[in-house]
């Protein structure tokens, strides 16, 4: 057939033709040998499609996506046709005639260069023969666009990408950028929400910080990574020097998880071996068991990848910073069903602030086994060995923090120096997945992890405001402990007449065990530390040892069952999410004194509690839905009144929350915008007694109710940008009385005041440019991350100023013969802004950097 004719029929069969173009690709993906193939091999690969009942529209666009390809077609044809959807193994060919079986549409599959066109008409023949040779051969459209290397981008990066961006991505990834092309975008959270359900079609807000970003931000640990790329999450300070997070006006106290299993009070969070951070708002309980109810955040690791990339990094900074990465990545063997991937890093750096420092490595080797089709294995293991003099807080004057040089430290190096805090980690890791069969898998995650801790510190116990004479005590505890944690899900998909279920039964335990471990504990320090005052410190020590005075162990476990149903309908535009679990938690404390005669005797507190979740997910149009959710959740507080004979544990906090919102993609899925309206209540919430210091009391009730605004994503194949919004009331609901006769009134539970750091109102932008033509490789980013004012403490005795901070970042990427190597330099508060980011009490007042330049060489090949 000449092209005149080929037109001609064009206009007589009123044809659409699919071009697909390869994208860049997930190693964990369907897809992952797509960068070794040929197109004529892509097309008649054998993939998994699990594909519900939908339109016709989103049924193609779902194969296109499974297949790592880019769909452009004209609609008239579809647009009044459904499908049954596509559940099963199938070549490229076996998907289309299935999804077009009795529709009298036909296709022909061609290989013209660099594309795989799929040209779509209507048959002469009857409805039920759709067969490829009955297609007419109309001209196909064209796409500018090259199979791409083989990246790792496991939460996917949208079905949009422009010609543009992949030819930039093939210029400088063509052997593989370790899955650092994965934009600011993520269109699913498969690891974290246990599912591969689309965040577009889940009833709650879940913010997803991929690789892409941490690297042009230059993020070196966790706070770095998700402070101002995710609404309603601030930093807090923490006097046992902990990761602290706080997310929608609560503490995620340990809701740290690692490849969806919970972790122990981390120190220093490397982002070097993490693919994406994930920020899953509101109460966690039904998928998680017990946390706190702002929500919790989970490091996703990176995967081997089945083709060799190498990349050295080296970073250095303000304050003497130092950093020098390495990742590593091959197959082992040459059927590629054995591969390894080496993530680590050497830090070592001075502060901003006087006598504070840190060194620690960091090494985590990870190994991926898939002797089949069915089965897929992966093996972490962490080692990290951390010795550190942390930042020192700062304390309130007044009714706002002291006027003192941020860079001033108030303990003591004389006694830090010499009891340095030190972090060891030892984690050994596995998950695999078995696909039962086209619609069935069964997953099962484990580690056993060993921590050594020294935590030391002089602490702030009382201040005269007049002169700043501050009252120190100090304390030193030398503690190991073991813990395990495990989980195995069950998922499948099936279809009840018209209702596709996407189903999740699952079973979790978790365990921590800390061992007698001796405490050092001298209140005040006067005896071997010198009269300390803040605006004229004299720094010494006298310190020759201190025999223990008390001795401390604790356990804690919990086992879990837990059940989710999605039921989708109405030509999948309406998704109901059915889901509850029942936890079983056990606590227990015990403190002995320095002859190990006397202890608080405490009993088990035992929990048992439900966790429902429902969730309502509309969607009108493909790229838009409408949300709702209600759930309630058990809380990881372990409340304990310490002040009677025999100490007693408190009830159990619990939590509840009301969430709805709406959620869309703009630009051909290339920008996603979530926007959320909470209503978050805790109960039962410890306090200290108004009446006795000693004493632990339900002190009461509390609620964070407000709304975030979160846009991430690509505008065009140049512009990139995160933005977020958010206005927060928190507040105390129900608590104690005010009682001005005692010493602990800053830190009593106030019905009526603000909880403490939490501002009404925070934003964050970040807005990149990727130049193209003779400017190609050059990159210029910026942004601002805006705070109000808040309350430091319970009582709201004292005001957090507000501040806004400029960023900015440049880069440079250009080939040095086969490898690659990219210049970069970031810039952090700008403008050497002054700030508190955060607060807990009049003596845990959290400073904020000030400007810090970092500059960096990445060389991959």
């Amino acid at each position: 057939m000449n092209e005149t004719t080929a037109k001609s029929e064009w206009k007589k069969t009123t044809a659409i033709t699919i071009v697909m173009a390869v994208k860049a690709i997930d190693a964990g993906s369907p897809a992952v040998a797509h960068a070794s193939m040929t197109n004529r091999e892509i097309a008649q690969a054998v993939k998994t499609y699990q594909i519900p009942q939908s339109s016709m529209d989103v049924a193609l666009n779902r194969l296109a996506d499974a297949n790592g390809l880019h769909v452009l077609y004209h609609s008239r044809l579809t647009e009044n046709l459904t499908t049954p959807g596509l559940n099963g193994d199938y070549t490229l060919s076996g998907a289309l005639d299935s999804l077009l079986s009795g529709t009298g549409l036909n296709y022909r599959l061609s290989e013209n260069g660099d594309a795989i066109s799929i040209v779509l008409a209507q048959s002469n023949r009857t409805m039920s023969d759709a067969s490829p040779r009955n297609a007419q051969a109309l001209p196909p459209i064209e796409v500018g666009a090259s199979p791409q290397s083989n990246q790792q981008a496991p939460h996917g990066s949208g079905a949009g990408r422009s010609a543009a961006t992949a030819s930039r991505d093939q210029n400088y990834g063509k052997d593989g950028l370790g899955g650092r092309f994965t934009g600011y975008m993520s269109d699913t959270a498969s690891t974290t929400l246990k599912t591969d359900a689309p965040l577009l079609k889940t009833p709650f807000s879940v913010q997803v910080i991929t690789r892409q970003t941490m690297d042009d931000q230059q993020a070196i640990d966790l706070k770095d990574a998700v402070v101002g790329n995710s609404s309603g999450v601030l930093a807090v300070p923490n006097s046992s020097f902990y990761t602290g997070l706080m997310i929608r006006g609560f503490s995620t106290n340990t809701s740290v998880y690692f490849n969806g299993l919970r972790q122990y009070q981390l120190m220093n969070v490397d982002t070097a071996n993490l693919q994406s951070v994930d920020v899953l708002k509101g109460p966690a309980a039904m998928l998680y068991g017990r946390s706190e109810p702002g929500g919790l955040v989970d490091l996703v690791p990176k995967r081997p990848l089945d083709r060799a990339y190498y990349s050295v990094q080296e970073q250095a900074g303000s304050y003497g910073f130092t950093r020098t990465t390495v990742d590593a990545t091959a197959p082992l063997n040459k059927e590629n069903t054995l591969a390894y991937r080496f993530n680590g890093s050497y830090v070592r750096s001075d502060s901003y602030q006087d006598f504070a420092n840190k060194e620690y490595y960091f090494l985590a080797p990870t190994f991926s086994i898939r002797p089949n089709d069915q089965f897929r294995a992966n093996i972490d293991l962490q080692f990290m060995h951390d010795v550190f003099m942390p930042e020192s807080n700062t304390v309130a004057v007044g009714n706002r923090p002291a006027s003192i040089p941020i860079t001033r430290y108030l303990q003591d190096p004389s006694y830090t120096g010499k009891l340095p805090q030190r972090f060891d980690l030892r984690y050994y890791g596995y998950d695999w997945t078995f696909d039962i069969d086209k619609n069935w898998s069964l997953t099962n995650r484990l580690y056993y992890r060993s921590q050594g801790q020294d935590l030391s510190s002089v602490s702030f116990i009382g201040l005269n405001q007049a002169t700043g004479a501050l009252t120190r005590g100090s304390y030193y505890q030398s503690i190991t402990n073991q813990g395990m944690a495990t989980n195995l899900d069950l998922k499948g998909k099936f279809v009840t007449g018209p209702l596709s279920h996407s189903t999740l039964v699952g079973f979790d335990y978790y365990s921590n065990y800390q061992p007698l471990a001796p405490f050092y504990l001298v209140v005040p320090a006067s005896k071997y530390l010198p009269a300390f005052n803040i605006y004229a410190p004299i720094y010494g020590s006298r310190y020759a040892g201190v025999t223990p005075n008390l001795f401390t162990t604790n356990s804690e476990s919990w086992k879990g069952v837990y059940a989710q149903d999605t039921i989708s309908f109405w030509d999948d535009k309406v998704h109901l999410l059915l889901g509850g679990r029942y936890d079983w938690a056990e606590t227990n404390w015990q403190v002995k004194n320095n002859d190990l005669r006397t202890a608080w005797i405490v009993s088990p507190n035992l929990s048992k509690a439900f966790s429902p979740r429902v969730g309502l997910t509309l969607q009108p149009m493909p790229w838009l839905s409408l949300y709702a959710n209600y759930t309630k959740s058990l809380n990881a507080d372990n409340g304990l009144n310490a002040g009677s004979a025999v100490p007693s544990p408190l009830p159990p906090v619990r939590s509840y929350e009301w969430e709805g919102g709406v959620k869309a993609e703009f630009l051909d899925k290339r920008l996603l915008l979530t926007l959320a309206y909470f209503d978050l209540v805790k109960t039962n919430v410890p306090g200290p007694d108004p009446t006795n210091p000693g004493n632990t009391l339900v002190a009461g009730e509390a609620e964070s109710k407000g709304f975030e605004v979160d846009l991430k994503g690509q505008i065009n194949e140049n512009w990139s940008v995160i933005a977020n919004y958010t206005h927060d009331d928190a507040r105390v609901t129900k608590g104690s009385l005010y009682n001005p006769l005692t010493e602990i009134n800053t830190q009593l539970f106030i019905a009526g005041n603000r909880l403490p750091t939490v501002p009404k109102n925070m934003g964050n932008l970040w807005v990149k440019y990727d130049a193209d033509g003779s400017f190609q490789g050059l990159s210029i980013g910026g942004g601002a991350q805006v705070v109000g004012s808040a309350f430091g403490d319970n009582a709201n005795s004292f005001t957090i100023p507000a501040y806004a901070i400029l960023n900015g970042m440049i880069s440079y990427r250009f080939d040095v013969g086969p490898a690659h190597l990219t210049a970069q330099l970031n810039a952090k508060n700008l403008l050497d802004t002054t700030y508190y980011a955060s607060a807990a009490s009049r003596f845990q007042i959290m400073a904020g950097p000030p400007r810090t330049i970092l500059g960096s060489l990445r060389l991959e090949f």
